[in-house]
C-alpha cells in the first residue's frame, strides 16, 4: 500500500466535515437571490419620471415595501404653479380623492412646494405618493375664469424620483 491509498482509508475528523458544510452553505447563499439581503441593502428605485401634472389633476404614485426601509423623496417643480406633494396610506388617498380632510405622512410630504427633498423611514405596507395640481390640497392653480376670459390650463412641470433602501 502507498502513502495515498492509506490516507484514503482515514476518516474525516469533524473539522474536515464543518469545513465541507461551511463551503457548500456559503456556495449555496451566493447562488440563491435574496441571500445577502440583509448584508447588502442596494436603494431600489420605486419612480423616476419627469413629466406634466395639468391643472385640477393630480399623479397617484403606489408603491409597496416589504419591511421597514428608509424612502427618499426628491421633487423639482420646473415650471407652472407650486403643487403639492403628499404621501399617505390607501385609506386616506379616498378621502384625499373626494376633497376631504385627509392625514399624510408629513416626513414625506411638502405641501405648496416647488421643490422637495424628503427622507423618513417606514413600515412595511403600501403607500400613496400624490403630485397635486388641484384645489384639494393647500396650493392652488391660478383661477383665470371670469366673465370675458377663458381659463388656461396652468399646468406645473417635475421632476421626482422615489427610492427605498
Amino acid at each position: 500500500m502507498g502513502i495515498y491509498e492509506e490516507m484514503l482509508d482515514e476518516p474525516r475528523t469533524t473539522r474536515e466535515y464543518m469545513r465541507i458544510v461551511k463551503a457548500l452553505l456559503l456556495s449555496l447563499c451566493l447562488l440563491l437571490p435574496g441571500c445577502t439581503q440583509d448584508v447588502v441593502n442596494p436603494e431600489q428605485e420605486l419612480f423616476d419620471d419627469n413629466t406634466f401634472v395639468n391643472e385640477d389633476e393630480h399623479i397617484k404614485l403606489t408603491w409597496t415595501i416589504e419591511w421597514a426601509s428608509t424612502i427618499r423623496i426628491v421633487l423639482d417643480k420646473q415650471e407652472g404653479p407650486n403643487i403639492d406633494l403628499y404621501t399617505m396610506t390607501e385609506v386616506n388617498y379616498q378621502k384625499y380623492e373626494d376633497c376631504d380632510s385627509f392625514v399624510y405622512l408629513a416626513d414625506l410630504s411638502d405641501p405648496n412646494t416647488a421643490a422637495a427633498n424628503l427622507e423618513a423611514t417606514v413600515d412595511a405596507g403600501t403607500y400613496v405618493t400624490v403630485i397635486d395640481n388641484t384645489d384639494c390640497g393647500e396650493a392652488q392653480p391660478p383661477d383665470q375664469g371670469g366673465l370675458f376670459s377663458s381659463d388656461e390650463n396652468d399646468r406645473a412641470r417635475v421632476d421626482y424620483r422615489i427610492t427605498a433602501q
